[in-house]
């Protein structure tokens, strides 16, 4: 939880503690901690949606973040890295779906992933949704 503390208001808003803490209850699928000695400093999941269709399986990356402290070494990128061959390794799906923010986006559109969608202010004020996909 100090995590997403670290990383809000400027990444997250305020109104989805409740949701991380939930999420962090009842794991959907593999998630992974990075640690500095005994501190957090990292942490991003996955899971695959059941509902995808069979022939176009997609997996949806889980809360993933960086400490502030620990941000411009490259751990957000190694740890996206690591989810999605774990994801192409296990067979389990074809694309990757990703739902963050206009903030967070840009990080994506480099690693070769695809904007879908962008609704404004969905997560809290100033805080857009932005869907966007990669296929294998």
């Amino acid at each position: 939880m100090a995590l997403l503390d670290a990383n809000t208001p400027e990444f997250f808003g305020a109104n989805e503690r409740p949701d991380f803490e939930k999420f962090l209850d009842d794991l959907p699928g593999p998630y992974l901690v990075l640690m500095a000695g005994h501190r957090i400093i990292g942490c991003g999941g996955y899971c695959i949606e059941e509902d995808s269709p069979a022939d176009c399986r997609v997996a949806r990356t889980t809360w993933g973040m960086v400490h502030p402290d620990y941000k411009g070494y490259g751990l957000g990128k190694l740890l996206f890295l690591h989810r999605r061959d774990m994801i192409k390794a296990s067979g389990e799906a074809h694309r990757v779906r990703v739902v963050t923010s206009q903030y967070i986006a840009p990080f994506f559109t480099k690693l070769e992933f695809r904007e879908i969608r962008r609704e404004k202010d969905v997560f809290a004020a100033g805080i857009d949704l932005v869907e966007l996909w990669y296929d294998f």
